[in-house]
C-alpha cells in the first residue's frame, strides 16, 4: 500500500504535474548535463549530513509537499539516510509535451543502520536550475521509464522501527 500511493504521488511530480505549470518550460541553451544532476545530489547528500532531515524539503526538493509526504514515510518506517551513497547509473529522459527534462540518477548506499538501497534519484529543472525533484534518495522507490511500472532494480530497505 505505501508504495502504491508513494508510487502515484512520485509519478505526479516526476512527470511535472505540479501546480507550478501544466507545460513544460523550454529548456535554456545551456546544456542540462550528468555533472550538473550529480551535483545536484551532493548537495542534498551534504545538507543532510550537515543538517539531517530538518526543513530538508523546503531547502533540496522542488516539490515539497511530496518530498514530506515521502519523508514522513521514511521516518515511520524509521529509515535515515547512512553514508553518502554512489552513482549506479544515469539516464537523461528529454522534455515531452507531458514531463519536464530530466536525469534519473539510480543511487546506491546504506541507510543509518546499514541496510542496502537502490533508489531512483530523478533531477530535473526547475526555473532553468537543476534542483531534486523528491530529493529522498533513501528509500529504494523507483520511477523507471513508465511510471505506472516501477523498475525491478530497486532495492527497498525494511523497517527498522522497534516492534
Amino acid at each position: 500500500m505505501r508504495r502504491g500511493v508513494v508510487m502515484v504521488v512520485a509519478a505526479l511530480v516526476v512527470a511535472g504535474c505540479t501546480a507550478e505549470s501544466e507545460q513544460p518550460k523550454p529548456s535554456p541553451a545551456v546544456a542540462f548535463t550528468r555533472g550538473m544532476a550529480e551535483a545536484v545530489l551532493a548537495e542534498v547528500v551534504a545538507g543532510v549530513g550537515k543538517n539531517g532531515v530538518a526543513d530538508f524539503c523546503a531547502t533540496f526538493a522542488r516539490s515539497k509537499e511530496t518530498c514530506e509526504i515521502l519523508l514522513k514515510d521514511a521516518l515511520r518506517e524509521c529509515l535515515l539516510p547512512g553514508d553518502k551513497p554512489t552513482v549506479k547509473s544515469a539516464v537523461r529522459l528529454p522534455a515531452t509535451s507531458r514531463s519536464e527534462e530530466t536525469w534519473r540518477l539510480v543511487v546506491q548506499g546504506r541507510t543509518l543502520d546499514g541496510q542496502k538501497y537502490v533508489s531512483d534519484f530523478p533531477v530535473i529543472r526547475s526555473a532553468g536550475v537543476p534542483k531534486a525533484a523528491l530529493a529522498i534518495y533513501w528509500t529504494g522507490l523507483g520511477y523507471g521509464e513508465d511510471m505506472d511500472d516501477p523498475p525491478n532494480y530497486t532495492i527497498v530497505p525494511q523497517s527498522t522501527c522497534p516492534k
